[in-house]
């Protein structure tokens, strides 16, 4: 997961209309895909060949309970119904992160904190979601990858179970990603071997680092975290390692 900046996009509104289904319209799909380099904000996984579904991070309809966690259960039969044409609630998903495929898959599900107030369409209470938004940096910042694992790069115990149950809903664990995952995991350990064993590489190895972990790479986050586990300084130095 890379943080998404909704501001760059937010400017564009005029010329997406006020259509109700807003999310349908061809251009704010467009503008979407071309802002996140053609990946799916929550998995990174590109979106070739695929429809551009955007998905509601409040659900639009209907609220779901996912296994024991809390709900906004006062709107389970109609969801956040005021945010459907709110672009500020749009992120851009896979099909794997957005239907329900395997274990995991978005859906309807939006679970919270135990202790959580309830949004209301006046936004007088307060919510606090187990997942993570990839349009706020300090959420992005929690995750991180160890192989193809999804890991916590926080000891904060509820911080930690917010990652857990993300993975699971945004379907980051399923098991193809998790195998393309760990190609680019590998690719980066055998660059940097390389990189540590033969100087006349150097410049080579440190051209595919700067590939792997640009925003427009399938899995960046992922590579950005191996670098930072075993890369030395003089390549981490050279390198864009900002999520």
């Amino acid at each position: 997961m890379r943080y998404i900046d909704l501001n760059p996009l937010l400017v564009k509104r005029k010329a997406w209309g006020s259509r109700k289904e807003l999310w349908k319209n061809k251009k704010l799909q467009e503008d979407f895909r071309k802002h996140s380099f053609n990946k799916c904000w929550y998995t990174e996984v590109k979106l070739l060949g695929q429809d551009t579904p955007i998905d509601h991070w409040r659900p639009k309809a209907e609220v779901k309970p996912y296994k024991h966690y809390n709900y906004n259960k006062a709107i389970a039969a109609q969801g956040y119904y005021w945010l459907e044409s709110e672009p500020t609630n749009y992120r851009l998903s896979c099909t794997y992160a957005n239907r329900k495929t395997g274990d995991g898959g978005k859906g309807c599900y939006f679970p919270l904190s135990d202790s959580s107030d309830y949004l209301t369409k006046n936004g007088t209470e307060t919510e606090i979601p187990l997942l993570l938004d990839p349009c706020n940096l300090s959420d992005v910042m929690l995750i991180s990858f160890l192989g193809s694992e999804v890991v916590a790069a926080t000891t904060d115990l509820f911080e930690q179970e917010r990652v857990k149950v993300s993975a699971e809903i945004y379907n980051m664990i399923d098991s193809e990603i998790k195998a393309e995952r760990r190609k680019v995991w590998d690719e980066v350990e055998k660059i940097i071997e390389e990189y540590e064993c033969n100087e006349i590489s150097k410049t080579a190895c440190l051209r595919r680092l700067k590939a792997m972990v640009n925003r427009d790479a399938q899995f960046s986050a992922c590579a950005i975290a191996c670098v930072n586990s075993f890369a030395p300084d003089d390549i981490k130095t050279e390198l864009d390692l900002k999520l």
